[in-house]
């Protein structure tokens, strides 16, 4: 989403309100990896993507950077989900990108608006013809991102990007070579222990995201020591089935959103990948087959197509975004 400086020995974290993943590689490519590192986060400390208690998660990360050896790392990260936005914009003709980003700046609050104060917005899709009027963009409150960046580097790690996690899992999943991406649509389902994540890819591109939080206490998931960490639910297990169950049958209705609203009914969802860290995920799957007759791919983790090293798929998010300087 927005690059400070060029790497070469990369730290790509992935940060949910309940875990945080880790990724080492050269900045480029996964046969580069280092190491790969997942801890549990304190409770409370994350909500919803934001830092609720700063002097805990800069404690928790400065244990962390000596704990793997990661000091002074140049380092990318995610917005995180619950904080970034996708919206297609309105601007006058023949502007250049700088044109284009100047014209966003100064209509920020009066015909542009986001639903935060402050947002840091970076340009996603910028039609090639100059007489188009549309831009699509990604934003984020800028307060949040500053507090992550300012604890990262006090803790002397160097940001250099931030990311979209959307786009990294894809661009973890077209690495795979699955099948030809030509005429299909891919509807990405991220089942993650506190949330849903949908995104929809068309031509390679996303044209939507939505992140939703599910009705379940963070409390209620327990994480054992082994690695990969294992997730166990102690809470009431009919209502966390219910939860996903709601989320498998809206589909439907965000899939017809999709065909008739955005696209009049030319374009509708060919496939459906599913991804995640949440344990019932095979679960998840059985229902999604069950309910739709769409191709449905499980995204599996490897270092590379070649070497077919098996990693944890909780770090799919981590792979991708350690592919974001590969060209």
């Amino acid at each position: 989403m927005v690059s400070f400086g060029r790497s070469k020995r990369v730290v790509n974290l992935v940060i949910e309100d309940y875990v945080i993943r880790m990724i080492e590689n050269n900045g480029k490519n996964l046969s580069s990896i280092k190491q790969i590192k997942e801890k549990a986060l304190p409770k409370e400390v994350i909500k919803d993507g934001k830092i609720v208690d700063e002097i805990h998660f800069f404690s928790f990360m400065k244990n962390l950077v000596r704990e793997w050896k990661i000091k002074h790392r140049n380092v990318r990260f995610y917005v995180p989900q619950s904080l970034v936005i996708l919206r297609e914009l309105d601007i006058p003709e023949d502007l250049n990108n700088e044109e284009i980003k100047q014209f966003i700046t100064m209509e920020i609050g009066n015909t542009i608006h986001f639903p935060f104060r402050n947002p840091v917005f970076d340009l996603y899709d910028v039609p090639k013809d100059n007489d188009s009027n549309k831009v699509t963009v990604f934003a984020a409150p800028e307060e949040e991102l500053i507090k992550y960046t300012n604890i990262f580097i006090d803790c002397t790690l160097k940001p250099i990007a931030v990311d979209v996690q959307a786009l990294g899992i894809y661009r973890y999943f077209y690495l795979q070579q699955y099948q030809s991406v030509e005429n299909k649509i891919f509807l990405i389902l991220e089942c993650n222990l506190t949330s849903i994540n949908i995104s929809i890819f068309n031509n390679n591109k996303v044209e939507f995201i939505r992140h939703q939080v599910l009705n379940i206490d963070q409390k209620d998931w327990e994480a054992d020591n082994n690695h990969p960490l294992q997730w166990t639910f102690a809470g009431d297990k009919t209502r966390l089935h219910g939860e996903l169950t709601d989320q498998i049958v809206e589909l439907e209705r965000l899939m017809s959103f999709y065909q008739f609203s955005i696209h009049q009914g030319n374009k509708a969802v060919t496939d459906l990948i599913v991804t995640g860290d949440l344990a019932e995920l095979s679960n998840v799957i059985g229902d999604l087959k069950e309910r739709y007759s769409l191709p449905i791919h499980t995204l599996q983790a490897s270092q590379t197509t070649q070497k077919k090293v098996q990693i944890p798929k909780s770090f799919i998010p981590a792979l991708g975004l350690a592919l974001k300087g590969e060209k």
